[in-house]
């Protein structure tokens, strides 16, 4: 079983000495101009353990020191080298062209929360006995519209914040209120040089709206500027980790 961290380029070059999970070697499984970076593991389950996912991180921080890579999701395990060599074969234009975007760049990471966490957008009451069917219907109409309205205004503030900061970056994902209170989860890919200008600009977006909390996190691999969906990838189980990210 081999343990898949990321795609490179230049397969030529030589790695840096790395141990992986259960302190095998990483090495690379070369495909063309490409190669997989893998170690050698004894499972096909790799523990969600927290010193699994930190060596995760570490293997692929130190490869992205002086390449371009791209990150494979935690808990990626292919049975062997073919297997490898199929994967690189197969999303080979993706690879290739997403490496020639991060090349570079590195993500960086933003949540917003609200410190007053709105009421849950549950359903109306049942209707009691003595209303009528219009002050029923009334009422209904009044709760959506006065769900719509916050969303709305949550939607513009989310915007107001995302704006400034997706003008350093050359792409970015986001996703505005995933739970009543998280505001802004947002990613953005950019490059190296442009870190510490980001970093100032989401200090003046918290000292302008202190009754925010604004998170921000990086520099990472750039997990979420990768095309491919790979076998076996926890995207979602990785996300709700959040031992690598935040």
């Amino acid at each position: 079983m081999l343990y898949f961290y990321a795609i490179i380029d230049q397969p030529l070059e030589r790695l840096p000495r790395l141990c992986g999970l259960e302190q095998a070697a990483v090495t690379k499984v070369p495909y063309r101009d490409l190669a997989a970076v893998v170690s050698a593991v004894s499972t096909a389950e790799v523990p969600a353990l927290e010193a699994n996912v930190w060596l995760h991180e570490l293997v692929v921080e130190e490869l992205m020191a002086d390449r371009a890579v791209l990150p494979v999701r935690f808990g990626t395990v292919l049975s062997s080298e073919r297997a490898a060599q199929a994967v690189v074969r197969e999303h080979y234009a993706s690879f290739t062209a997403d490496l020639d975007r991060v090349r570079g760049r590195v993500e960086m990471g933003v949540r917003v929360l609200r410190s007053d966490e709105p009421a849950p957008s549950a359903p109306a009451e049942p209707r009691p006995a003595c209303a009528t069917g219009r002050e029923y219907m009334r009422a209904r109409a009044e709760q959506e519209r006065g769900l719509r309205a916050a969303r709305e205004q949550a939607e513009a503030l989310a915007a107001v914040l995302h704006r400034p900061l997706a003008r350093l970056a050359t792409q970015t994902t986001q996703q505005v209120l995933s739970t009543p209170r998280l505001l802004l989860t947002a990613a953005y890919l950019l490059d190296r040089e442009r870190v510490a200008d980001f970093r100032q600009e989401v200090e003046s977006l918290s000292a302008a709206y202190r009754a925010l909390g604004v998170l921000c996190t990086g520099p990472w691999p750039p997990y979420s500027f990768v095309s491919a969906v790979l076998p076996g990838d926890r995207r979602e189980e990785d996300r709700c980790l959040n031992l690598t990210r935040n």
